[in-house]
């Protein structure tokens, strides 16, 4: 079994994977519905921003979508980006990872939704009501 870095303890491969979601996997999980921003009718460039790999990795960690990279996934994929289209999918890249550095503080509120209702109470209160019936049938 892992052992945890900070702590020294160990770490099951369960508690691992749970730790790499995101927090929108974490929640549809949970059994709620992630709330993101509308983006209208440029919900494209989120696509393209997804298949350009949202950022890159550099040598001490993930750096914002360079040019050079965004100009060769256009070129390998032969979609021709306006200029303005450009410019937002490097500027969503960079504000990805200004995000991503705040949010490693516990006490940094989520960039978009409302954590209180984060998930369905019916779906929860049936996975409690699950484990509790398992935990009875064990003890019996």
């Amino acid at each position: 079994m892992p052992v945890s870095p900070d702590k020294g303890k160990s770490v099951s491969t369960a508690d691992s994977k749970q730790e790499q979601l995101t927090r929108a996997q974490k929640i549809e999980n949970n059994g709620g519905i992630p709330l993101f921003p509308s983006v209208g009718d440029a919900d494209y460039l989120v696509t393209y921003w997804h298949d350009l790999g949202v950022v890159e990795s550099g040598a001490m960690g993930p750096i914002p979508l360079s040019s050079k990279e965004i100009l060769s996934w256009q070129e390998c994929t032969g979609i021709e980006l306006q200029a303005w289209e450009f410019r937002v999918l490097r500027e969503m890249s960079r504000r990805y990872l200004i995000q991503h550095e705040a949010s490693k503080k516990l006490e940094c509120p989520p960039p978009f939704g409302d954590p209180v209702n984060e998930f369905d109470r019916a779906v929860v209160s049936k996975k409690v009501a699950n484990a509790f019936k398992a935990f009875l049938q064990a003890k019996g």
